[in-house]
């Protein structure tokens, strides 16, 4: 099920970012690469989440025709929640979201498989297609405990060390 929870939704006008969000998962969900490439400007730069960077409409498209016979095969793509909808001038938007790639036998999102994406919109001839995308994985970085500390020493004793060696 491909659910949508607006949090801080700009409005844009004449943009709906969950239909932009849901035509990227259709077309996902049904091994779909030129379908999904479509949804793109010609242009398009797409930041896998390992950060490959895919140049233009036919290598997205080509890309993901390959992942959806190969390592994606099966998934579904589930958008988790639209965190903002910003416009950045008359005819483009930036839409910050969460989502996952599922495998049939996973049922729910979970925190190991969350990622956060960044979408460039650009209304083309009416249309809102992405113009640029950047996938990442969720991995919170840790801010405190036993494991940060030591981490933390660790780091200050190297840079001081090399910082007396220059």
């Amino acid at each position: 099920m491909n659910t949508t929870h607006d949090t801080h939704a700009t409005p844009v006008a004449g943009l709906d970012a969950r239909a932009v969000l849901t035509g990227l998962a259709d077309r996902w969900d049904a091994a779909d690469g030129p379908g999904y490439g479509a949804l793109f400007t010609p242009d398009a730069s797409y930041v896998q989440f390992n950060g490959v960077l895919l140049d233009g409409r036919q290598e997205i498209a080509d890309m993901h025709g390959l992942m959806f016979r190969t390592m994606l095969y099966g998934t579904r793509l589930v958008t988790h929640e639209i965190e903002s909808v910003r416009p950045a001038g008359e005819d483009r938007a930036i839409v910050v979201s969460t989502g996952a790639a599922l495998y049939p036998w996973q049922k729910e999102v979970t925190p190991k498989r969350l990622s956060r994406q960044t979408l460039i919109l650009e209304r083309v001839d009416g249309r809102w297609l992405v113009a640029g995308f950047q996938n990442s994985r969720i991995k919170p970085f840790p801010t405190s405990g036993p494991l940060f500390e030591v981490a933390s020493r660790a780091v200050r004793l190297r840079v001081d060390r090399a910082r007396r060696a220059a």
